[in-house]
């Protein structure tokens, strides 16, 4: 497995506390500048199923309409089967 690159640690911002209880950490603007960025883009990183799908859809029509096009019946074609 590759070796994850840490962008920050928890010890490199004030914790604060209630009731004894870690509960939040203190950012400065450009640390959460470039949290909000990578949190904006989550949603992009990878296509939806749904998108996936209907590409490949579209080229499994376009694959049998190529087929198709170039095929010829076979007759016989439980022999050829065999004979493979």
């Amino acid at each position: 497995m590759a070796e994850e690159t840490l962008l920050w640690r928890v010890d490199q911002f004030p914790v604060l506390y209630e009731h004894g209880q870690p509960k939040a950490v203190v950012i400065d603007l450009e640390t959460f500048k470039q949290l909000e960025l990578i949190l904006d883009n989550l949603p992009n990183r990878e296509p939806e199923l749904e998108d996936a799908l209907i590409v490949e859809a579209a080229e499994l029509k376009q694959l049998v309409a190529q087929v198709r096009a170039v095929a010829r019946p076979m007759p016989d074609w439980k022999q050829v089967i065999s004979e493979l």
